[in-house]
């Protein structure tokens, strides 16, 4: 009976450990199958990652700005070289530093990856020994002129976009990755995989910007010359096609600060009296004002409010044209107050100011722009002579562009053009316009206004011989905190209209705290030296046919001058 009890018992232990065997077994085909399956192919396949290529960034005209090419990396197995010798020399003639060149032929060595990068075709004959394995990858190449980098930004060494319009429109540039399946052998060498399983990197899309080369490196160079010249902490020139709200240069420079951004979107500032033209168009729209009308300028010396006003240039009277001529913050604020608080505020809202113009640029300010629910007894007059609100050098500069164009305030625009890898256009910039802001006949006579700054008032110095400018100074007070401004900074700015009858440039110079504070004699030569370079190169994205029939001074009609005397190289921007 025990002996029975016995077999009965091992036989039954026998039927489960076979039910085991069997659960096991369908558990790791059926259930897991796939698991190891993946883990059979580990041993016998490699997976190596084929970058895709960045989309290429080109100015306007075509000229590559930044571009890929593919390279490879390269290890060695030093066990698996059949010659050394030859290998090293080789390797040394590659260029491969010559502490990697003896570790790459040191048999002690299982695995050296060597540093750098070499392209396919100069390092095809070392990726054809035995022993030496190549990985591709894909490096950045940027234009040799530095001018655009800024805008342009970088990728570091993984391939990772780090700023600029490298980082807005990674999303685009970056493309997708694909993948190689390689076999391996029980010895780990490698050989092609069946070509089905190899799937293709696709290239990013290429992008075309508004940006014209040579305008930027004629920007960098003038701004960083004036900057050495002037003494300033920095500044920044935006130029515009009033057009079709097109960029064609942005450059910015900052002394002894790192700055990764772009300041000319990310840093506002107070403009002070530029700001005096935009509201002429606003009461010349309304019809609360001709440029003729006269307001009483009381000498120089102004108190509104308990708050003393000063001009540079004292007059009894002045006309709405001298006004903008003269830079006269009395007048600008006598004829400003004939606008509501409502109307005041809709004008420098209707130009843009408060708002981020919407440009693709990492970081751009939207500037500061308060209701007027929030103003004191002092902001109407602060706001009539460009305080107490803040604008960027780009947001300036569009709405100017209005002024230039005949009325339409346009979305800025730094993408000109999107194509697919196939070439396919997914997109393509056209004007557009945010708003109308005046007739053409009042922009027209604004710009004759502005002619008057050029030609005899604040902005001499940015006259050119055979065409005709329109320009404003300003000159404003920086560093503002809750005790007032910073002692002795300043902030000088000019726009320039170019030509002022058809202009194909809106132009601003914008200084920090030069050593000569106007912006009329800061500012203003820099506008001049751009224009200069301009009309002299080859390649500046001007219409030179339009620039043939443009006016000259003399065809323009005159605008009314009534203060006497020569003006000086200075502006009436300073606010006692």
């Amino acid at each position: 009976m025990f002996r029975q009890s016995r077999i009965t018992l091992v036989h039954l232990s026998l039927v489960l450990f076979a039910a085991a065997i069997v659960v096991r077994a369908a558990q790791v085909q059926i259930w897991q199958s796939k698991q190891w399956a993946a883990r059979a192919s580990l041993q016998h396949f490699a997976v190596t990652r084929l970058p895709a290529p960045r989309g290429g960034i080109f100015d306007v005209s075509g000229a590559p700005l930044a571009a890929s090419r593919e390279m490879v990396r390269l290890s060695v197995s030093p066990r698996e070289l059949r010659d050394r010798r030859s290998a090293g020399r080789d390797l040394a003639r590659l260029g491969v530093p010559a502490a990697y060149v003896s570790r790459a032929v040191d048999r002690r060595r299982a695995w050296v990856d060597l540093p750098g990068t070499y392209s396919p075709s100069s390092a095809s004959d070392v990726a054809s020994m035995r022993g030496v394995y190549t990985r591709p990858t894909v490096e950045r190449v940027y234009t040799p002129r530095e001018a655009t980098r800024r805008i342009v930004g970088w990728v570091d060494d993984t391939g990772s976009a780090r700023g600029g319009l490298e980082l807005a429109l990674d999303s685009l540039l970056r493309g997708r990755d694909g993948h190689a399946v390689v076999a391996r052998d029980s010895r780990g060498r490698r050989f092609d995989s069946p070509a089905d399983s190899d799937v293709a990197p696709e290239a990013g899309d290429a992008v075309a910007l508004t940006i014209n080369q040579e305008l930027q490196e004629i920007s960098v160079r003038a701004l960083s010359d004036a900057i050495a010249n002037t003494g300033a902490k920095g500044g920044d020139i935006v130029i515009l096609d009033p057009d079709d709200g097109e960029v064609r240069a942005m450059a910015s420079q900052r002394v002894g600060v790192q700055t990764f951004g772009n300041p000319a979107v990310s840093d506002p500032f107070e403009p002070g009296s530029t700001i005096k033209p935009l509201f002429a168009s606003a009461l010349l729209e309304r019809g609360l004002a001709r440029p003729t009308d006269t307001v009483n300028t009381e000498n120089g010396s102004y108190t509104i409010e308990g708050r003393t006003i000063r001009d540079t240039h004292p007059a009894a009277r002045l006309s709405l044209a001298d006004v903008i001529r003269l830079s006269s913050n009395i007048g600008s604020v006598k004829f400003v107050s004939r606008l509501t608080p409502r109307q005041e505020f809709e004008t420098l809202r209707d130009f843009g100011f408060g708002m981020p113009t919407g440009v693709p640029y990492p970081g751009e300010a939207a500037g500061t722009l308060h209701p007027p629910a929030e103003w004191s007894r002092q902001s109407r007059a602060s706001l009539a002579i460009g305080y107490e609100f803040s604008v960027t050098a780009l947001q300036l500069a569009t709405a100017y562009g209005a002024i230039a164009n005949g009325g339409d305030l346009l979305q800025p625009a730094l993408i000109k053009e999107i194509r697919s890898r196939d070439g396919t256009v997914i997109y393509h910039h056209d004007r557009r316009v945010v708003r109308r802001l005046m007739s053409p006949d009042v922009a027209a006579t604004v710009r004759r206004m502005m002619v008057g700054v050029v030609e005899g008032g604040t902005g001499k110095e940015a006259q050119l011989a055979r065409f005709a400018i329109a320009g404003k100074s300003g000159t404003a007070r920086s560093g503002a905190n809750r005790h007032g401004y910073t002692t002795g900074a300043y902030t000088a700015s000019f726009v320039a209209l170019f030509p002022a009858d058809r202009p194909q440039y809106v132009v601003l110079v914008k200084l920090d705290d030069p050593k000569d504070i106007y912006g009329g004699a800061a500012a203003a030569p820099v506008s001049k030296i751009v224009l200069q370079a301009a009309l002299a190169s080859r390649d500046a994205a001007l219409d030179r046919g339009a620039l043939t029939a443009s006016e000259s001074l003399a065809a323009l009609p005159e605008t009314a001058q009534t203060a006497a005397g020569d003006v000086a190289r200075s502006d009436s921007d300073r606010d006692a």
